[in-house]
């Protein structure tokens, strides 16, 4: 069995966070700014310092290419991407992605030739912190949206993301995706807290959730805050704090099943001296069921008339494209189960409730999910925390589950 070298990839995990690092130990990365640049100049550093061959597609995504004995078959993919929340921790994505590049070191200390090429990969706006909606870079190279779109993305500030990639170096010339893959492998922390509270050290992700989300928008009336009577306003902060405020007790109600917040609202005009008079909520929601998605949108739908029709303000629903289930190929849940009992490792199987790039690439290829426990099941946060140990048997498992799938045959 193959064993990378945890302390190299406890090395590289806090040397990557120190690039943004934050006054609470956290990292500030978010898609093409500064510091995702430097992050990803590191990564290919590493990566043609391992003898890896760097090619960077037109939405910026990186794959290190480590050739096979016969460098035609599809390659076997691992990875997962660099950005981080606005700000988030040391772990999310990147433990998938500098963990990949410790499984070829591995096999080039071993001298293990392996029949397909593999790459590792750091997709492109994983977070969809600063461009939203995130996981674009797969999303492209999985065909499920287009290049333009993606280039016209605009942040908060109205900075285009194809300008930024441009202006950091990663507007590459390689076209997205188009190309076989065999399967692709993604380790990543858990995000919830099911793997430390069973004391397991490999969950084998099974199945995805069903995700839903929508904007509402919100018309009053513009006026002055000081002038303007009380009985004749039509606030349209009011409405948005009442829309918030009720969408969480929906989300309470759905508990353990399901959950939903208010995460986004924009006001106009934004000043202390005048009424608003357009607000924008945007919330996000999942549920393990689709009817239980379902009756969230229909609940949020209601409570926007209730809310337009009591304070006389319009009022508009728009749902988001949502996402729906689909289940991991059964072979390779089965393989992470069995790479991890070979290793000595406990798992569990369990779903996964948020987004990974392995859910655009399912369409490419088969793909699988391993997680590791991370502290408190926090993610997207400052605090997030992943043990050494927990760290280093994920990418055990990546490591044989990624040389088992480069020695198959073509088919």
């Amino acid at each position: 069995m193959i064993r990378v070298d945890g302390e190299r990839l406890w090395s590289d995990l806090m040397t990557m966070a120190a690039i943004g690092a934050t006054a609470n130990g956290g990292s500030y990365r978010t898609a093409l700014s500064d510091a995702d640049r430097d992050g990803r100049n590191l990564f290919v550093h590493w990566a043609k310092e391992a003898g890896l061959t760097v090619t960077i597609d037109k939405i910026g995504n990186v794959f290190a290419r480590r050739s096979g004995i016969d460098d035609n078959l599809p390659p076997v993919m691992m990875g997962s991407h660099l950005d981080t929340q606005a700000p988030g921790g040391k772990f999310d994505g990147v433990l998938g992605v500098l963990a990949g590049l410790e499984v070829v070191r591995t096999l080039d200390r071993a001298g293990a030739r392996t029949r397909r090429p593999i790459e590792v990969v750091n997709w492109t706006n994983e977070e969809g912190a600063r461009f939203p909606p995130g996981v674009v870079g797969s999303n492209l190279f999985a065909g499920r949206t287009t290049l333009e779109t993606l280039l016209a993305t605009r942040d908060r500030a109205g900075i285009l993301m194809g300008d930024e990639l441009k202006r950091i170096g990663y507007a590459g010339e390689a076209e997205v995706g188009q190309r076989p893959v065999d399967s692709y492998v993604e380790l990543h922390i858990e995000q919830g807290p099911v793997l430390e509270a069973a004391g397991i050290q490999i969950g084998a992700v099974t199945h995805t959730s069903y995700q839903g989300g929508g904007i509402i928008e919100i018309l009053g009336e513009n006026g002055h805050s000081q002038t303007t009577r009380m009985s004749k306003r039509r606030n349209a902060l009011v409405g948005a704090a009442k829309i918030v405020q009720e969408i969480e007790e929906i989300g309470m109600a759905q508990e353990p099943h399901g959950m939903v917040s208010a995460t986004v609202i924009d006001i106009w005009p934004n000043n202390r001296i005048n009424i608003p008079h357009k607000a924008v909520v945007q919330f996000l929601a999942v549920h393990a069921e689709a009817g239980g998605r379902d009756d969230i949108l229909a609940s949020i739908e209601q409570l926007v008339e209730k809310v337009g029709q009591e304070h006389r303000l319009s009022m508009s629903f728009s749902r988001n494209p949502q996402r729906h289930r689909f289940d991991f190929p059964s072979e390779l849940v089965e393989l992470t189960e069995q790479v991890a009992s070979q290793l000595g490792f406990t798992s569990m199987r369990l779903p996964t409730w948020t987004a990974h790039d392995a859910l655009n690439m399912h369409v490419v290829c088969p793909t699988a999910l391993i997680f590791v426990p991370c502290r408190d099941g926090i993610s997207h946060s400052e605090f997030e925390w992943c043990e050494p140990g927990h760290a280093k048997a994920g990418a055990d498992v990546l490591a044989n589950m990624v040389y088992e799938r480069a020695q198959r045959a073509a088919d």
